[in-house]
Protein backbone atom coordinates (compact mmCIF):
# COMPACT_ATOMS: atom_id res chain seq x y z
CA UNK A 1 0.00 0.00 0.00
CA UNK A 2 1.31 3.47 -0.81
CA UNK A 3 0.67 6.42 1.43
CA UNK A 4 1.54 10.01 0.78
CA UNK A 5 2.82 12.06 3.70
CA UNK A 6 2.95 15.68 2.58
CA UNK A 7 5.19 16.04 -0.44
CA UNK A 8 6.97 12.75 0.25
CA UNK A 9 5.85 9.32 -1.01
CA UNK A 10 6.48 6.28 1.14
CA UNK A 11 5.67 2.64 0.56
CA UNK A 12 4.09 1.15 3.63
CA UNK A 13 3.15 -2.44 4.39
CA UNK A 14 1.34 -3.33 7.62
CA UNK A 15 1.18 -6.80 9.12
CA UNK A 16 -1.82 -6.90 11.44
CA UNK A 17 -1.39 -9.30 14.38
CA UNK A 18 -4.80 -8.42 15.81
CA UNK A 19 -6.24 -11.95 15.59
CA UNK A 20 -3.70 -13.25 18.11
CA UNK A 21 -2.30 -10.05 19.70
CA UNK A 22 -5.02 -7.35 19.76
CA UNK A 23 -3.87 -3.91 18.65
CA UNK A 24 -0.41 -5.04 17.59
CA UNK A 25 1.03 -4.49 14.14
CA UNK A 26 4.36 -4.60 12.35
CA UNK A 27 4.79 -1.69 9.94
CA UNK A 28 7.43 -1.84 7.21
CA UNK A 29 8.09 1.45 5.48
CA UNK A 30 10.44 2.16 2.59
CA UNK A 31 11.57 5.55 1.44
CA UNK A 32 14.15 5.84 -1.30
CA UNK A 33 16.64 3.05 -0.41
CA UNK A 34 15.89 3.18 3.32
CA UNK A 35 13.77 0.66 5.23
CA UNK A 36 12.14 1.14 8.64
CA UNK A 37 10.44 -1.56 10.68
CA UNK A 38 8.18 -0.42 13.51
CA UNK A 39 6.63 -2.77 16.05
CA UNK A 40 3.44 -0.97 17.02
CA UNK A 41 2.17 -1.57 20.57
CA UNK A 42 4.77 -4.32 21.10
CA UNK A 43 4.28 -6.52 24.15
CA UNK A 44 6.22 -9.21 25.95
CA UNK A 45 3.35 -11.60 25.15
CA UNK A 46 3.93 -11.18 21.41
CA UNK A 47 7.72 -10.74 21.27
CA UNK A 48 9.08 -12.00 24.59
CA UNK A 49 10.27 -15.29 23.13
CA UNK A 50 11.60 -13.83 19.89
CA UNK A 51 15.00 -15.00 18.74
CA UNK A 52 17.26 -13.66 16.05
CA UNK A 53 18.72 -10.33 15.13
CA UNK A 54 16.10 -8.44 17.15
CA UNK A 55 17.95 -9.55 20.26
CA UNK A 56 16.41 -10.05 23.67
CA UNK A 57 13.05 -8.27 24.05
CA UNK A 58 13.34 -7.85 27.81
CA UNK A 59 16.98 -6.68 28.09
CA UNK A 60 17.61 -5.20 24.65
CA UNK A 61 20.88 -7.15 24.41
CA UNK A 62 22.14 -7.83 20.90
CA UNK A 63 22.65 -11.55 20.44
CA UNK A 64 24.60 -13.74 18.05
CA UNK A 65 23.08 -16.65 16.17
CA UNK A 66 24.10 -18.96 19.04
CA UNK A 67 22.59 -16.64 21.69
CA UNK A 68 25.78 -15.10 23.07
CA UNK A 69 25.82 -11.35 23.72
CA UNK A 70 27.59 -9.10 21.19
CA UNK A 71 28.55 -5.57 22.26
CA UNK A 72 30.21 -4.40 19.03
CA UNK A 73 27.74 -3.36 16.30
CA UNK A 74 30.16 -4.12 13.46
CA UNK A 75 30.62 -7.65 14.83
CA UNK A 76 26.83 -7.87 15.24
CA UNK A 77 26.32 -6.92 11.57
CA UNK A 78 28.85 -9.50 10.42
CA UNK A 79 27.19 -12.15 12.59
CA UNK A 80 23.78 -11.55 10.98
CA UNK A 81 24.95 -11.23 7.38
CA UNK A 82 22.76 -13.47 5.22
CA UNK A 83 24.50 -16.77 4.54
CA UNK A 84 23.99 -19.34 1.76
CA UNK A 85 22.25 -21.64 4.27
CA UNK A 86 19.65 -18.94 5.11
CA UNK A 87 16.37 -18.65 3.23
CA UNK A 88 16.37 -16.31 0.22
CA UNK A 89 15.48 -12.85 1.51
CA UNK A 90 15.67 -10.73 -1.65
CA UNK A 91 14.79 -11.33 -5.29
CA UNK A 92 18.09 -9.89 -6.53
CA UNK A 93 21.45 -10.98 -5.18
CA UNK A 94 23.89 -8.09 -4.79
CA UNK A 95 27.37 -7.78 -3.37
CA UNK A 96 28.72 -8.22 -0.82
CA UNK A 97 27.72 -11.83 -0.30
CA UNK A 98 29.03 -14.12 2.42
CA UNK A 99 31.90 -14.95 2.94
CA UNK A 100 32.83 -11.42 1.77
CA UNK A 101 32.23 -9.12 4.73
CA UNK A 102 29.67 -6.33 4.62
CA UNK A 103 30.92 -2.79 4.09
CA UNK A 104 31.51 -1.01 7.41
CA UNK A 105 29.93 2.47 7.54
CA UNK A 106 32.10 5.46 8.26
CA UNK A 107 32.96 6.34 11.84
CA UNK A 108 29.98 8.47 12.91
CA UNK A 109 32.18 10.69 15.07
CA UNK A 110 35.63 11.07 13.51
CA UNK A 111 35.09 10.92 9.75
CA UNK A 112 31.71 12.62 9.99
CA UNK A 113 33.15 15.62 11.83
CA UNK A 114 35.74 16.08 9.10
CA UNK A 115 33.10 15.82 6.37
CA UNK A 116 30.78 18.32 8.07
CA UNK A 117 33.34 21.03 7.31
CA UNK A 118 33.06 20.08 3.61
CA UNK A 119 29.28 19.64 3.53
CA UNK A 120 26.81 21.72 1.58
CA UNK A 121 23.93 21.15 4.05
CA UNK A 122 24.43 22.90 7.37
CA UNK A 123 23.29 21.60 10.73
CA UNK A 124 20.84 24.53 10.90
CA UNK A 125 19.31 23.53 7.55
CA UNK A 126 19.02 19.92 8.73
CA UNK A 127 17.34 21.03 11.96
CA UNK A 128 14.92 23.21 10.01
CA UNK A 129 14.04 20.31 7.70
CA UNK A 130 13.32 18.11 10.73
CA UNK A 131 11.54 20.77 12.82
CA UNK A 132 8.05 19.30 12.24
CA UNK A 133 9.00 16.13 14.14
CA UNK A 134 7.69 16.16 17.70
CA UNK A 135 9.64 13.16 19.04
CA UNK A 136 13.13 14.38 20.11
CA UNK A 137 14.79 11.07 19.16
CA UNK A 138 13.20 11.07 15.70
CA UNK A 139 14.33 14.68 15.24
CA UNK A 140 17.90 13.79 16.27
CA UNK A 141 17.95 10.79 13.90
CA UNK A 142 16.50 12.93 11.12
CA UNK A 143 19.22 15.58 11.50
CA UNK A 144 21.91 12.89 11.56
CA UNK A 145 20.54 11.24 8.39
CA UNK A 146 20.36 14.56 6.54
CA UNK A 147 23.93 15.46 7.47
CA UNK A 148 25.16 11.97 6.56
CA UNK A 149 23.42 11.91 3.17
CA UNK A 150 23.59 15.65 2.44
CA UNK A 151 19.95 15.39 1.37
CA UNK A 152 17.35 17.55 3.14
CA UNK A 153 14.54 15.47 1.62
CA UNK A 154 15.60 12.69 4.04
CA UNK A 155 13.17 14.36 6.45
CA UNK A 156 10.49 12.65 4.39
CA UNK A 157 11.58 9.32 5.80
CA UNK A 158 10.21 10.33 9.21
Amino acid sequence: MKKSTGRFMKNRFIIDLDSKYPGQKIQITTWKEFVAVDFMHASFEAYGKSVGMLGDYKTGETLSRDGSIIHDFHEFGDEWQVRPTDDMLFHDVEKPQFPTKCMIPEDPQGERRRRLDESSVTEEQAEAACARLTDPLDRKDCVYDILATQDTTMAGAY
